[in-house]
């Protein structure tokens, strides 16, 4: 009798934007099918049906255009070749392993260019890579890039950013001197002869839909306004559209990335109910079994106390909603297929908050305190001036 597990069903959508300031794309976005060990163009969506489900990554390139285009690139190229050749793993702890171990491969061959090439000395990127392995998603992070999964009209954030502004803001900071250290990350991929990737294992359900994508989405538009324009009645193709445009007239200063997958049958059960969300937990690969799980980042953790900031204020535990929010979103709003949101889905969001929301109206205040400084100063002028 045969113990093959049931068919995974997969339709995802990615695309990368250079957005509206860069004047080069140093973003790179890769999906391979690891049944098939062949990569994907998923940009018009992809569907398809296997044991092993799609390999996906994120890369943000640092270093100037040469630099960070080739850090990404190649950082994206050795994760492929490092995990189209593993074996098919039922177990999430085996995978986590297989993709930390590609993800130092990769460390290694961006660093050993960098230094045998004096032009690319300093060159990196983050990295979000990800795959499925049983019912549960495996993800290696590095850096600043972002996963989600979107679930029953729940979005949970399910890896946590080696940044500056996060390690700052777990040692008790206020939000105000965290926004401070702006996009500085903890960490990157190839600037150091070793790196240490944060591995998520989160449980998948039926429907779930998962997010992946680089700070220029995530740091423009704020996670209500991503639950929205990813959920159904948009399909994912549309929802990547509406992620894209939605970043670009939020300003698109940075490069926009993200991949949108929703993932069913392979013997995925429904959620449970409404508080069946997806629950963040770290894999640490010194440990085995129960041990091996935590719902706080061992990595990030370890990061922050390397620059002196220690993190007493965090509790061995977290629960899932410690850190990150879980938006609820069941606003019904028919979002467009066009990459442009129509005026009706512009006037229903105008009330999500989000980092460039709050960018946008704080200029607006600057601006009338001084045309208010500048008029009383002119009446001060002629005051003293008549005398």
């Amino acid at each position: 009798m045969s113990t093959e597990r049931p068919a995974l069903a997969v339709t995802m959508a990615a695309a990368t934007d250079i957005g509206t300031v860069r004047e080069h794309n140093e973003d790179h976005v890769l999906v391979g099918d690891l049944d098939a060990g062949t990569l994907l163009e998923v940009t018009d969506g992809w569907s398809g049906q296997g044991q092993r489900g799609p390999f996906m990554v994120v890369c943000d390139g640092m270093g100037g255009v040469v630099g960070g285009v080739g850090a990404r690139e190649l950082a994206a190229k050795v994760m492929w070749r490092e995990m189209k050749s593993t074996p098919l793993p039922r177990d999430a702890e085996v995978f986590a392993r297989l993709l930390r171990r590609a993800a130092r491969v990769a460390n290694h061959d961006v660093f050993a260019t960098a230094r045998r090439e004096p032009g690319l000395r300093g060159m990196g990127t983050t990295l979000s890579a990800a795959g499925i392995a049983g019912d549960r998603l495996v993800i290696a992070t590095v850096g600043d890039s972002r996963a989600y999964i979107l679930r029953a009209g729940a979005l949970v954030q399910v890896t946590r950013d080696q940044s500056l502004q996060s390690a700052l803001l777990a040692a008790g900071h206020s939000e105000g001197e965290a926004a401070s250290a702006g996009g500085a990350i903890l960490q990157a991929l190839g600037v150091a002869p070793d790196v240490e990737p944060s591995l998520s294992v989160i449980e998948l359900r039926a429907k779930d839909r998962i997010l992946l994508c680089s700070d220029g989405l995530h740091g423009l538009v704020g996670d209500p306004a991503l639950a929205v324009l990813m959920s159904e009645p948009a399909t994912v193709v549309q929802g990547v559209k509406n992620l894209i445009a939605a970043a670009r007239a939020a300003g698109g200063t940075d490069n926009i990335t993200a991949i949108v997958c929703e993932v069913s049958g392979g013997g995925l059960e429904a959620p449970v109910d409404d508080d069946d969300l997806p629950r963040f937990r770290e894999f640490d690969p010194q440990q085995e079994g129960d041990p091996a799980l935590t719902s706080t980042s061992y990595v990030a953790r370890r990061l922050a106390a390397r620059i002196g900031l220690p993190t007493p204020s965090i509790p061995p535990s977290l629960p899932v909603t410690g850190q990150h929010a879980v938006v609820r979103s069941r606003v019904g709003i028919p979002l467009p297929p066009t990459n442009v949101p129509s005026a009706e889905a512009a006037d229903s969001q105008n009330n999500l908050p989000g980092p460039a929301r709050e960018r946008l109206e704080k200029p607006r205040l600057t601006w009338m305190l001084y045309v208010v400084v500048a008029v009383v100063a002119g009446l001060l002028a002629w005051i003293l001036g008549g005398r």
